[in-house]
């Protein structure tokens, strides 16, 4: 079956404690998948998930997490996120960007028994989706100032990265955020996650 899972996520704290929290609720979540049978929604994926991360969490931790299944034939992404930011799609031909905004619910660890819905909307083929945490848009320069979103966005839309693969559009976004921050020791972590559908006969590249 030609289906790709990924997700992107990110806990609300810093430290070691964390850091293993979010080790376990991305285990967690990958079980719920793996355990799923192939009709579940990826709001119900999203609800067990909630449901077992929240079971031993003394610290209060909560976690911002989108997770998604890609069907690599048809290009439907079946979709839920839970408090994370709205990720980025650029359309082949297109002058700006849209959110993927449907399919939200709270973070997870926050709202016990919440029950996450799901979205789905259909890849054009060479269509780009991107994903990040807050780290990057809350990256600083030597003045204090943020990265930010306008800044990713700008690098999404230059020319020279229209037709170029996922992994060199990541590279352009490392860069500039390394430019940018210069030597300014990042506060959290940056994760980003870039995914272009080639079309039927394709696959995804992340």
């Amino acid at each position: 079956e030609r289906r790709l899972f990924f997700l992107i996520g990110d806990v609300a704290g810093k430290g070691l404690a964390a850091s293993m929290f979010m080790a376990v609720s991305k285990a967690l979540v990958k079980n719920a998948a793996l355990r799923a049978p192939g009709a579940a929604s990826i709001g119900a994926l999203m609800t067990a998930a909630n449901m077992e991360i929240g079971r031993d969490n003394a610290a209060m931790f909560f976690v911002t997490a989108f997770a998604a299944i890609l069907d690599l034939d048809s290009g439907d992404l079946d979709y839920c996120n839970a408090g994370h930011d709205n990720p980025l799609r650029l359309a082949p031909g297109a002058t700006d960007l849209q959110t993927l905004a449907d399919g939200d619910g709270p973070p997870l660890c926050v709202v016990d028994g919440f029950e996450y819905r799901g979205a789905r909307v259909r890849l054009r083929p060479g269509e780009l989706l991107c994903l990040a945490t807050d780290g990057v848009f809350e990256a600083q320069d030597a003045d204090a100032a943020l990265y930010g979103h306008a800044r990713l966005e700008a690098i999404l839309l230059r020319s020279d990265l229209r037709d170029a693969a996922s992994a060199d559009v990541v590279a352009a976004v490392q860069a500039d955020v390394a430019a940018f921050a210069g030597d300014v020791e990042p506060a959290d972590d940056l994760t980003l996650v870039c995914l272009r559908w080639k079309g039927p006969r394709g696959s995804a590249t992340a």
